[in-house]
């Protein structure tokens, strides 16, 4: 009962300690650099969630798709993350990273602007949506770990962690409106304009990176030739890091897997159509944007407070995938959300907070090859299981995924800790 005791004692400190330092919860945005990105992503990312719910229906609905190629999607947009994205965070950390940006946004465009004329000529087909999701998935590995660790040469390093938790907020918040403008244009215009309203999302960032003229906090690049095995051997020395980053692991290769079991929750249990995925998808982005605040509200991140959201996601996610009706589904969705949102944010504040400037890109690419890489290896399992056993069945296993996380993460820490002692 001690183990118990002592770990919701200092949960309830935690989650007290929210409530302090609400008036910084914005001071990012006090700095003109960072005011410029965030503005920048908040447009750059409404489409992008557009372009997200129109591609997993047209592979759903209009290519006839189930599980297994939802899966595949999934395996070639995520595949270059899981297999360069550390590598992208060695390069962040040695170039100007408003140079690579500005490539990568313009690719990503120029594949989301492609795959609207495909689908405004009708000659839309998998194989085509695969190639071009390889494609985007290609500068995506890159595009992430440089944005995430450019935000660090944005603010002073004080303010780095709120920045982290605003960046999570300004990406769910889009999200939330984003999924929603997806399944409301798809239903009513063709999923071929959310495309193409994607493409064009991606002026917004490139305009705010090239208004980017200097760096204000800029970092030394690193001296070691070690590169990615440098922030390996960080984490895993980093007690801290390691418990999260293997409780992570099981979260987002099998919990986060929304663009696979969300459609056919959608289409195969409660039988609606794109508008239906536009609200569930935005409901419990809702739930993330207000976990990501809560974030952003405290001073400093929480292993505890982490494993905990991790807990509460698997029930709240199994408690979904097994609602009766489309409404206790999105209910469910709430607390689901905002617990994914507080532990994405949680977990980049750790990395940030726990790492030194010149590593800061590699360690926050390792957190992207977990969030976004693993999506190949769980997507196809997770197809499986849905294929098989129903997407409720798809849906549970992430949940209970991310309940053995949380509670596997909890006895884990109070093991170090004993052993420090």
């Amino acid at each position: 009962m001690g183990y118990v005791d002592s770990t919701v004692t200092e949960l309830a400190g935690e989650i007290t300690e929210v409530g302090i330092g609400r008036e910084s919860m914005f001071a990012s945005l006090h700095y003109p650099g960072a005011g410029r990105y965030f503005v920048g992503l908040s447009l750059s990312m409404l489409g992008t969630w557009m372009q997200s719910i129109a591609l997993s229906w047209l592979v759903v609905n209009e290519l006839k798709g189930r599980g297994a190629a939802l899966s595949l999607l999934g395996v070639f947009q995520f595949a270059p993350t899981l297999l360069l994205g550390a590598w992208a965070g060695a390069l962040a950390d040695r170039r100007d990273k408003r140079r690579i940006m500005l490539v990568t946004q313009t690719a990503l465009g120029l594949c989301a602007i492609a795959l609207a004329v495909l689908d405004f000529s009708n000659h839309e087909s998998l194989p085509a949506v695969l190639a071009l999701s390889g494609v985007a998935g290609l500068a995506s590995a890159f595009d992430t770990p440089v944005r995430r660790s450019l935000i660090g040469e944005l603010v002073p390093p004080s303010a780095v962690p709120n920045a982290m938790s605003l960046n999570t907020g300004v990406i769910t918040s889009s999200r939330v409106f984003g999924m929603a403008l997806g399944g409301f244009v798809t239903k009513w215009a063709g999923t071929s304009w959310c495309f193409l309203i994607n493409g064009i999302s991606y002026l917004a960032m490139i305009a705010a990176i090239g208004a980017m003229t200097t760096r204000a906090h800029a970092v030394a690049p690193p001296t070691s030739k070690r590169g990615v095995r440098d922030a390996v051997a960080h984490v895993w020395n980093t007690p801290t890091l390691r418990v999260a980053m293997g409780a992570t692991t099981l979260v987002a290769t099998f919990t986060f897997n929304y663009g696979l079991t969300f459609p056919l929750m959608i289409k195969g249990v409660f039988g609606r159509d794109a508008d239906g995925l536009g609200a569930l998808l935005a409901i419990t982005s809702v739930g993330s944007f207000a976990g990501a605040l809560v974030s952003a509200r405290r001073r400093s991140p929480s292993l505890t407070l982490f494993l905990a959201a991790c807990v509460g996601m698997g029930l709240s996610a199994t408690a979904a995938a097994f609602a009766p009706t489309f409404v206790l589904c999105n209910v469910a969705c709430v607390p689901m959300g905002a617990c994914g949102g507080l532990l994405m944010a949680q977990l980049s504040g750790m990395l940030t907070a726990q790492s030194e400037p010149s590593m800061r890109g590699r360690v926050l690419a390792l957190q992207s090859v977990i969030f976004l890489g693993s999506t190949p290896v769980g997507g196809p399992i997770v197809g499986v299981i849905a294929d098989h056993f129903g997407p409720r069945w798809a849906m549970a296993s992430g949940g209970i995924a991310a309940l053995a996380g949380g509670l596997g993460g909890l006895v884990s820490a109070r093991r170090s800790a004993r052993s420090r002692c």
